[in-house]
């Protein structure tokens, strides 16, 4: 096993995997609870999904750049475990308000600005940590284990949410999370990492954001593909957000079809990451896989916009998965293998930046066409957007710099 996943030979990266698996799953299976909390549990109202993806993503978008400043002058194990122990907080605070049968609509929303403010400085901590636990030769399979598990807790997460709230409710999912975060807290306190010791800063603040800035602006091999995921944000975002509009509208499976939509993308995106380096090696001209990558996510959400059978949009959402993992990893492994670990928190919250920033815009952008062209010809049109436009920018690009990794 160690041979074929070479980060797991680290004790530290071991621990920090495995505890990071049981909180995702619950982080996955509270992402599911909440959306069905909002619609249709409290209201009816389908454009509140995209209002709170965007009170979600305000605080994170705001703060991110300056927490991976911090993350840079701070002890990355100690900032971890403060970021845990806030994120139980607020979701055992949901869980007690939905078990009582208290829960407002405004009480959601400030549980996902509060969540969104964290995980600005959760972010761009935990991936430099996370770097730190590996040679710097294990760097890709770190990333491929980390986006696997990931993407196999998206597949047990909504999976096992779908089926609770479907029997007792809502309540037991975002219990369930709050204690997983326990995972995660217990992994970092037993990793042997030496002692930290505090590097006198000769720029301000202000001085570390403006080099991370400069440090993409001069390297194309960086900034490039950080363009590219920003346009996967942006286009996926309403398909994101309106997933339970087609879960219980369009195919009319309910709390258990929508879990097994969220189940399709993730396991997908299971079979992307931990395939994607024997892909890579695989394939020479990377210039065409990137494209493939391309066309093959934007057909796919066009196929799902349109599908006619609930079974078909399941095909179509895991190929999504599949080619959208594929293409992060491919993007996660060349902002690290790029990156000096002084400036791995800054370049980390850059990458998070613009993976998070499109998903509001997108939302909130879909919000309207959902009120006006309905939600299949907002998906469609998506698609076709991100299709052309990657597919330009691809054809454009100097074929030096496809070779990312």
């Amino acid at each position: 096993m160690s041979e074929w996943l070479p980060a797991l030979k680290s004790r530290n990266y071991r621990l920090y995997f495995f505890g990071q698996g049981v909180s995702l799953v619950g982080t996955w299976m509270a992402a599911v609870a909440q959306q069905w909390l909002l619609y249709p549990t409290l209201t009816n109202n389908k454009s509140l999904l995209g209002v709170a993806s965007a009170v979600n993503a305000v605080p994170t978008i705001v703060l991110l750049l300056y927490a991976g400043v911090i993350a840079d002058r701070t002890d990355r194990r100690v900032g971890v475990l403060i970021q845990q122990i806030l994120y139980a907080f607020v979701t055992f605070t949901l869980f007690f308000l939905v078990s009582s049968g208290t829960i407002q609509v405004w009480h959601v929303f400030v549980a996902t600005f509060l969540v969104g403010a964290v995980f600005a400085f959760d972010m761009p901590t935990r991936q430099a940590l996370m770097i730190e636990l590996v040679d710097k030769k294990h760097i890709a399979s770190a990333i491929a284990l980390n986006t696997g598990i990931f993407n196999t807790a998206r597949v047990i997460g909504p999976t096992i949410a779908g089926l609770l709230i479907a029997s007792i409710g809502i309540a037991p999912a975002f219990f369930i999370n709050g204690v997983s975060f326990i995972a995660v807290i217990a992994s970092v306190l037993f990793m042997n990492i030496p002692r930290y010791t505090k590097i006198e800063q000769s720029d301000s603040v202000w001085g570390q954001f403006k080099g991370g800035a400069l440090y993409i602006r001069e390297h194309q091999q960086i900034w490039i593909p950080l363009l590219i995921l920003f346009l996967l944000s942006l286009s996926t975002g309403p398909l994101v957000t309106f997933l339970p509009v087609f879960a219980h509208d369009i195919f009319h499976v309910g709390e258990l079809g929508f879990g097994l939509f969220q189940a399709a993308f993730g396991f997908g995106a299971v079979v992307g990451s931990f395939g994607f380096s024997k892909l890579y090696q695989t394939i020479k001209d990377k210039h065409r896989f990137l494209a493939g990558l391309l066309i093959i996510i934007s057909l796919s959400m066009a196929g799902f916009s349109y599908a006619p059978l609930f079974i078909f949009a399941l095909l179509a959402i895991f190929l999504g998965g599949w080619a959208g993992a594929t293409l992060m990893t491919l993007v996660r492994t060349a902002v690290h293998e790029h990156v000096p670990n002084h400036l791995r928190g800054r370049l980390v919250s850059y990458y998070s930046l613009v993976l998070i920033g499109g998903t509001p815009v997108g939302a909130l952008l879909g919000s309207a066409g959902v009120g006006t062209i309905g939600i299949r010809l907002t998906v469609l049109l998506s698609a076709l957007f991100f299709g052309i436009t990657t597919l330009i920018l691809t054809k454009n690009l100097d074929k030096r710099y496809i070779k990312f990794i």
